[in-house]
């Protein structure tokens, strides 16, 4: 009797989750759980929940750069759908603010009409009112879709019941974007959508960008570009590549692509005069050969305007870090230089790491890299964002790297768009065909704690007159926190 039961009961369990994996989109929801278990929401974001134009704006962070988005847009759902998942994809988020986009896959059924869906938004806000009675609700109207032409009666009794029910309900807000998709003529514009009519182009959402916007609550986000650039040293056998000859486009670089915040290796103390010339950014650090100006500096260069310097320091690499020192099996003196900054419109903080680990000792590199992640605990708490810079001399499959990414992320790795530039970011001057005879890899890294979002990353590989400015590319990110 007892194997009986035992058998029952693993066949009810077996049916139970059977039946759970076959409602739809339970994958959808199961990829989202992996993404939150790596990114943990941290309860101040904007969540997007609803159907397949949501679903396909992955990149609409860049569209709203002052806000923290999560998207939660999932296959071509229904409101019943997100009745259904409304545990996983809103609750489970506590989010600052909810904007949804659903309703035209329950018009598309040509079972549902505009009092139906009516319902079902009821009942969905409903639901998020009975938990969240404060957070503000905002819904973006059922779009024109040219494959869905024949549906546009019912879309337009739709948003209009749906906009008449939030007019009396606080926290609200509607979005009409469906009269912005129709031309001077009255027709839908079909040149902003893709080629099933359904889905749209970056010119879609465009529109849709401006018509949002103003409906987001404020989460006093800083977007920060940050970059690490080893300058080369100024050395005269460098002969064409000598530092006289590239300070003005290593100038115009910085300038051009507007680094906010950046470490650079190997400047002297009049290379560190010259970027501080251009006059918009001012600059914390040392050289490592005696604490003052003697030897390479790992300084660290911020905007002036935009931010604040709160505190700042230098350590050395090495088992005694508060004197100019060489560390381990080092074959020089290795410096790291951090900065306190506060962004002034804001008020918010972050910190910045910068540093240029030793070329040959392994044992400098790891226990250096150990070094560094205990400086951070010691002057941050868990709550601030971090960024780490630098020429690590070291390699992916490195154990100085490996120690990095254990409490660090590889910007790279992170970044929300796809990475640009090449892999590499070393090439030895070797402007025609540094491909083919530098082996270095990718030594010059952004880390970044849990509290930064990578927006972007690239490798610059910007020159003039055939050569590059240093023999490193520039490392840049666009962050945020």
């Amino acid at each position: 009797m007892k194997k009986i039961l035992a058998a029952i009961f693993c066949i009810c369990c077996f049916s139970i989750t059977y039946a759970q994996q076959q409602y739809p989109y339970y994958s959808d929801i199961q990829a989202f759980k992996r993404q939150d278990s790596v990114n943990k929401p941290t309860g101040n974001d904007i969540l997007f929940i609803g159907s397949s134009s949501f679903t396909y704006w992955q990149d609409v962070n860049n569209y709203f750069p002052g806000h923290h988005i999560i998207n939660r847009g999932f296959g071509g759902s229904n409101l019943l759908d997100l009745i259904h998942y409304a545990n996983d994809v809103i609750f489970a988020y506590q989010p600052k603010q909810i904007v949804i986009y659903c309703g035209e896959n329950d018009l598309a059924s040509d079972t549902v009409k505009a009092p139906q869906l009516l319902k079902r938004f009821q009942a969905l806000f409903s639901m998020i009112r009975n938990k969240m009675p404060e957070v503000p609700v905002t819904y973006i109207s059922i779009k024109p879709s040219p494959s869905r032409a024949r549906l546009i009666p019912e879309m337009r009794k739709s948003n209009k019941a749906i906009q008449q029910f939030l007019a009396k309900q606080p926290h609200t807000s509607f979005v009409d974007v469906f009269p912005l998709m129709f031309d001077a003529h009255g027709a839908i514009k079909a040149d902003i959508f893709k080629a099933d009519q359904l889905h749209m182009t970056p010119s879609g959402y465009r529109i849709w960008q401006k018509a949002i916007a103003p409906h987001l609550v404020d989460q006093l986000l800083v977007s920060m570009k940050v970059a690490t650039f080893n300058l080369r040293l100024n050395i005269a056998y460098d002969s064409a590549n000598a530092w006289p000859h590239r300070k003005e486009m290593v100038k115009d670089l910085i300038q051009y692509h507007q680094f906010d915040v950046f470490g650079v290796q190997e400047a002297l103390i009049d290379q560190v005069q010259d970027l501080q010339a251009m006059g918009t950014h001012a600059y914390v650090g040392v050289g490592r050969n005696d604490g003052k100006e003697g030897g390479e500096f790992s300084a660290i260069f911020y905007n002036k305007e935009k931010y604040e310097l709160l505190n700042s320091g230098n350590f050395w690499l090495s088992p005694t870090p508060e004197v100019p020192s060489k560390g381990w099996d080092a074959a020089y003196i290795r410096i790291c230089t951090w900065a306190h900054l506060s962004e002034k419109t804001t008020g918010k903080d972050v910190y910045f790491f910068n540093t240029h680990f030793d070329n040959e000792g392994v044992q400098a590199r790891e226990n250096a890299a150990k070094m560094i992640l205990e400086k951070i605990h010691q002057l941050s708490d868990k709550n601030t964002p971090v960024v780490i810079t630098g020429d690590f001399n070291s390699s992916p499959a490195t154990s100085a790297y490996r120690t990095i990414v254990t409490q660090f992320s590889d910007a790279k790795l992170v970044t929300k768009t796809r990475p640009y530039g090449p892999d590499s970011t070393f090439q030895a001057f070797k402007y025609h065909n540094w491909t083919k005879v530098v082996t270095e890899g990718r030594i010059d890294f952004i880390f970044v704690n849990n509290n930064v979002e990578v927006l972007n990353y690239a490798v610059l590989t910007d020159s003039g007159d055939l050569r590059f400015p240093s023999d490193h590319f520039p490392v840049v990110c666009t962050i945020r926190f």
